[in-house]
C-alpha cells in the first residue's frame, strides 16, 4: 500500500504499538534472567547439598584421624565446596575455635542496607542451632561441631536477586518511558504544521491548509480534513466576496457614467443654447454699452459652467473610450496620464497649497485590465481627496511600481500631514478609507495604513496595497 492510500493510525495504536513492543521485551529480558538466576540456585544448593553429605561423610571417620587430619579435612572443604546458608564451627574440648569463620559482609553498601532492612522488618524465628560430639583418640575430650543455619545469607542473595530483577525492570521502563515519548512527539509533530496553517488562516492565507498532507494519526487526519474544507470554503466566500465586490464597483462605475451621460446631455445642450441666445443677444444690442458687460459676462459664465460641467465628466468617467470592448485593456501610459491629469487638478484646485507628485516605475508599454486600471486611479483619487479634507499636509506622494515579470502592482500614497492616530475608527467611521480598502481587496490585496515619517512631529500617512494582475499582460 503506497504512502498516499495508507489508512491513518488512531492515536493510541499509534503511541502504544512500539510500548507494547518494549514492554514485552522486558517482560522476556526479566524471564531470561530468573531463569538464568533459577539456574544458577540449582546448581549452588545441589553442590551445597553434596558437599554437606561429604563432610558428614568425612566426620563420621574423625575419630579415627589425628587433629590436625581433622581440621585440615574440614577447612579444606569449606574452601573448597561452603555449605549454603549453614555455617560449620568445631571447638576442641577447651572451648576454643578450630574450625569456622565468620560470615563476611557484603561489599555492596546498598545491598548490606536492603538485607539490613528486611532482617528489621521480618526478624523470623530463631533457629536452633544442631551440635553434635567428636569423639578422639587416647581418650582426650571430644570436640563439638555445630551447624548453625544462617538466614543472612537467604537474605542476601534474595535482595541480591530482587535489586537485579528490579534493575532489568527499570530498565525496561526507562526505554518505554523513551519510546513512548518518541512515540508521542512523533505523532504530534504534524501539529506544528497544523497550528502554522491556523495561523495563516488567521492571516488570511488558506494555501497552507489547503496543501496540508495526510496525517499519519486518524484523529489528526479529521482535523486536518477539517482545516482543508475550511480554506476551500473561505476561498469559495472569498471568491464570491470579490465577484460581490467588483459588481458593486461596476454598478457604482455604471451610474457614474449614466449621471455622466445625462449631465452632458442636459447641462450640455442647455447651456450650449444660454451661450447661443446669449451670444445673439450679444450681437443684437452691440450698440448698448450698459448691456454689453452683463452678456459677456453671462457667456464666460457660460463657458466657466461648461468647463466645469467637463471637468466633472472626466472624474466620474475617466477611462471613458479606453477599453471598453471586451477584453480591452488599459496601457501603463495611458495610466500615467490619468494620474497626471488627477495631480494637475489638485495642483489646480483650491487645495493648491498641496503639492502632488506621482512616480511610476513600470513599462510604459504594458497593459493592464480596464477595471483594475479604473481601481488604481478610483483609490488614488479618493487618497487624495481624504489627504486633502484631513491630513493638513503640504505634499502627498502617488507610487505605482510593476516590476517586470511580476502579477501584482504595488500602490501607495504617502503624505507629510498630522498622520492617523486610530487607523481602525478611520476606517469604520467614514467611507473614504474603507471605499480605498474594499477596492484594494477586491483585487486580491490588502490595505496597510502606517506613519510615512515615523519620529516625526507631523508623521503623515502612508496608504499601501499590492493589487493582483490576473489578465495576461502585453
Amino acid at each position: 500500500m503506497t504512502s498516499e492510500t495508507r489508512i491513518p493510525l488512531d492515536l493510541p495504536r499509534r503511541v502504544m504499538r512500539r510500548a507494547l513492543a518494549v514492554a514485552v521485551l522486558t517482560l522476556l529480558a526479566a524471564l531470561g534472567f530468573g531463569l538464568a538466576r533459577t539456574d544458577a540456585d540449582i546448581d549452588g544448593e545441589v553442590q551445597a547439598a553434596m558437599s554437606l553429605a561429604a563432610t558428614m561423610e568425612r566426620l563420621s571417620r574423625a575419630g579415627e584421624l589425628s587433629d590436625a587430619q581433622l581440621v585440615a579435612l574440614l577447612a579444606a572443604r569449606d574452601d573448597d565446596t561452603p555449605l549454603r546458608h549453614l555455617s560449620l564451627s568445631v571447638r576442641d574440648g577447651t572451648g576454643r575455635l578450630v574450625v569456622g569463620r565468620l560470615p563476611e559482609p557484603s561489599s555492596n553498601a546498598l545491598v548490606e542496607t536492603l538485607t539490613d532492612w528486611h532482617r528489621r522488618w521480618r526478624p523470623g524465628e530463631a533457629i536452633e542451632p544442631v551440635t553434635w560430639l567428636l569423639p578422639r583418640p587416647g581418650g582426650r575430650l571430644p570436640w563439638v561441631l555445630t551447624l548453625a543455619a544462617q538466614p543472612d545469607s537467604e537474605r542476601h542473595e534474595a535482595v541480591v536477586y530482587l535489586g537485579s530483577l528490579l534493575g532489568v525492570l527499570v530498565a525496561g521502563l526507562a526505554l518505554l518511558l523513551v519510546v513512548l515519548r518518541w512515540n508521542v512527539r512523533s505523532a504530534f509533530r504534524p501539529l506544528e504544521g497544523m497550528l502554522a496553517a491556523i495561523g495563516r488562516i488567521q492571516a488570511g492565507d488558506t494555501a497552507a491548509a489547503r496543501a496540508m498532507p495526510t496525517m499519519p494519526i486518524g484523529e489528526l487526519e479529521q482535523i486536518a480534513a477539517a482545516l482543508r474544507s475550511l480554506a476551500a470554503a473561505l476561498d469559495a466566500a472569498q471568491a464570491e466576496r470579490r465577484l460581490l465586490g467588483h459588481k458593486v464597483q461596476s454598478l457604482q462605475e455604471e451610474e457614474r457614467m449614466r449621471l455622466s451621460r445625462e449631465l452632458h446631455d442636459e447641462f450640455g445642450q442647455r447651456l450650449t443654447a444660454i451661450r447661443v441666445d446669449a451670444a445673439w443677444l450679444a450681437q443684437r444690442l452691440k450698440d448698448d454699452a450698459d448691456a454689453q458687460p452683463v452678456l459677456q459676462g453671462m457667456l464666460a459664465q457660460c463657458a466657466a459652467v461648461q468647463g466645469d460641467v467637463r471637468g466633472l465628466l472626466a472624474r466620474l468617467q475617466p477611462l471613458a473610450g479606453v477599453g471598453e470592448e471586451a477584453g480591452g485593456a488599459v496601457s501603463v501610459a495611458t495610466l500615467a496620464e490619468l494620474l497626471q491629469g488627477l495631480a494637475e487638478g489638485w495642483r489646480k484646485s483650491g487645495s493648491g497649497a498641496l503639492r502632488v507628485e506621482l512616480a511610476i516605475e513600470a513599462r510604459r508599454d504594458r497593459t493592464m485590465p480596464r477595471d483594475l486600471a479604473l481601481a488604481l486611479y478610483r483609490v488614488s483619487q479618493e487618497a487624495l481627496t481624504n489627504v486633502a479634507r484631513h491630513a493638513q499636509a503640504r505634499e502627498v506622494t502617488i507610487v505605482l511600481r510593476w516590476p517586470d515579470g511580476s502579477g501584482a502592482i504595488a500602490w501607495s500614497v504617502a503624505d507629510d500631514g498630522v498622520g492617523l492616530a486610530d487607523a481602525g475608527a478611520a476606517l469604520r467611521r467614514g467611507n473614504g478609507l474603507a471605499g480605498i480598502k474594499e477596492r484594494v481587496w477586491a483585487f486580491g490585496g490588502d490595505l496597510a495604513l502606517r506613519p510615512a515619517r515615523p519620529g516625526q512631529d507631523r508623521p503623515g500617512l502612508e496608504l499601501s496595497a499590492t493589487l493582483r494582475v490576473e489578465a495576461p499582460q502585453g
